[in-house]
């Protein structure tokens, strides 16, 4: 009886002595934050780990992260993965929407009875490095409805074993997810885009990568067509695996596309895919060409030729296009990358680029711009002028990227080509640009008289010339080109269409700027550093000129 008595006190004191705690603890002001604040702790640890540490710090901690589900709602699965540690994840997060991502690149792990019986309350799944029979014994175990499912992402690209052979699906996959908004598709074997229908998808990130098997245009065709509601399209595909399938007459519409992106690498450049999606209401629509190896032939068409261009502008001119934006640069990977960019009136931007990836040890960054350069260049500018709406442009943009230019007598031609058939311009920028191709009608012993004429240039109200390849101020290039711009300003007022305002965004010579006053009515400019020297030799040269007017 005594030692009963005992027991009991014991209990009772150790009852109380844990209450006296927990009021203690209750007192610390870490334990005395809101419970909505302290729930968002765990939610900024990004590694599962982190999250279960947390929950023993103390009783109080523990019991409110324990039954936070939104704590344990994401669920990354690998081959490491403890299956009862992730049954007993998926259990906390109870009926709040799954976030679950399994990884297959280390140890295949693929629990179909673990995932299926949570499947209803995922709202977004991911299948990385996973092989085509996982994907679709995942979505065969998959009976009833995906209410949540929002995004779905699937990636085959990286796994490792043979692909097995794979009997198209008599079905759609995952069929049931009839709420799904967004959907990522990378692949390099089957499941194609014929194997889903998505009615409610508003965004496609879909890639397709040389493989063994080949990939139909329709394929793609025919899922755009089946997904009336897509407002962003992604898609990067690699040129030796398409299968062109699709009549020419046949265009799809999407009338609800806000930013369209189509990337293809290598072998062809995609134009005639290009032709078969019209997205009249997109704000942002690009097209990449990407060459990717050393030693390969520039091939014609990296920007579509003339007529699926004229087709491809006309899908995507929601307003009359008044800026061109021409864009050059090459990184120390000796990478060429080469934009064009259409800005129509209501600022909707339809971009043409190209990048020629080489290696330095094979194409030497001198025959990179002697051999490969122009010849992208060149492209470039027949692709503007080959645009419906060019006659309407206000406003054009070179940047050159202080690219000198290889091959001259195909720039200057190019450039006369061009300008004769733009319309008037309010300004005309040229940016780090090589002037000999637009300045050579204008020195005094032109390098290819019969290129470029004066009269090709149209009315420009502005000129601005930043940071040219070729210094105002350095000699003796530069005291040429120097002369030049004088002659194009007394050129184009000679025909009746004088500059308005020439802005030099560069050192200049003031005795050249006195000189650009008689013929333009603004000049602005950044006086040279040694102005007084380089005076005296354009004086000299004034006496010449005057002398043989």
């Amino acid at each position: 009886m005594t030692s009963f008595k005992f027991s009991q006190l014991t209990r009772d004191i150790l009852t109380a002595s844990t209450a006296t705690i927990g009021w203690r603890n209750s007192l610390v002001p870490v334990n005395r934050l809101p419970l909505d604040v302290l729930c968002l702790i765990p939610l900024h640890l990004a590694f599962l780990s982190d999250r279960l540490r947390v929950t023993f710090v103390c009783r109080h901690w523990r019991r409110t992260f324990l039954q936070h589900a939104a704590i344990w709602s994401q669920l990354h699965v690998t081959g490491k993965t403890d299956r009862l540690l992730a049954k007993t994840l998926l259990e906390r997060a109870k009926g709040h929407p799954l976030d679950i991502t399994a990884n297959y690149f280390m140890s295949p792990v693929h629990d179909v009875a673990l995932l299926s019986p949570f499947v209803q309350q995922t709202r977004s799944l991911c299948l990385k490095g996973t092989s085509s029979d996982k994907v679709q014994e995942l979505s065969a175990s998959i009976s009833g409805p995906l209410p949540l499912l929002h995004t779905l992402e699937i990636d085959t690209t990286g796994y490792l074993d043979d692909p097995p052979s794979l009997v198209v699906p008599p079905l759609p996959l995952f069929k049931n997810a009839a709420n799904l908004k967004n959907f990522v598709l990378a692949i390099d074997e089957l499941p194609s885009l014929c194997h889903f229908t998505f009615p409610n998808l508003t965004t496609l990130n879909f890639s397709t990568w040389a493989g063994p098997n080949v990939f139909p245009v329709s394929y793609l065709v025919d899922f755009l067509e089946a997904s009336p509601s897509l407002q962003r399209i992604r898609l990067l595909l690699q040129a030796f695996s398409l299968h062109e399938d699709v009549p020419p007459e046949r265009v799809v519409v999407l009338p609800c596309v806000e930013t369209f992106y189509l990337g293809i690498t290598n072998d062809s450049p995609g134009c005639e895919i290009a032709p078969h999606i019209s997205c009249p209401s997109a704000n942002h629509a690009e097209f990449l060409y990407m060459l990717d190896g050393a030693g390969w032939d520039i091939p014609e068409g990296i920007y579509p030729p003339s007529n699926p261009w004229s087709m491809i502008a006309r899908q995507y001119a929601k307003g009359m296009v008044e800026q061109v934006v021409l864009k050059t640069t090459m990184d120390k990977d000796f990478t060429i990358d080469c934009s064009i960019a259409f800005w129509s009136s209501d600022r909707a931007a339809l971009i043409l680029r190209h990048i020629y990836h080489s290696i330095e040890d094979e194409d030497p960054v001198d025959w990179i711009l002697k051999e490969r350069f122009p010849d992208v260049l060149s492209q470039a500018f027949r692709a503007i002028r080959d645009h419906p709406l060019l006659a309407n442009v206000r406003y054009f943009c070179i940047r050159g990227g202080d690219l000198v230019t290889g091959d001259l007598k195909l720039a200057t031609n190019d450039v006369g080509r061009l300008f004769g058939s733009m319309g008037p311009l309010e300004m005309l920028t040229l940016d780090g640009c090589d002037l000999r191709p637009y300045l050579d009608a204008f020195l005094d012993t032109p390098q290819f008289p019969d290129a470029i004429q004066p009269a090709s240039f149209p009315f420009i109200k502005k000129l601005v010339i930043v940071n040219p390849v070729q210094p105002f101020c350095h000699f003796p290039d530069g005291k040429a080109y120097a002369a030049a711009i004088v002659q194009f300003a007394r050129s184009q007022y000679s025909r009746g269409v004088p500059f308005e305002c020439m802005a030099l965004r560069t050192s200049v010579p003031s005795l050249v700027v006195e000189k650009l006053v008689l013929w333009v009515n603004t000049v602005e400019y950044e006086e040279a550093p040694l102005d007084g020297h380089e005076g005296e030799d354009e004086d000299e040269d004034e006496g010449e000129d005057e002398g043989e007017d």
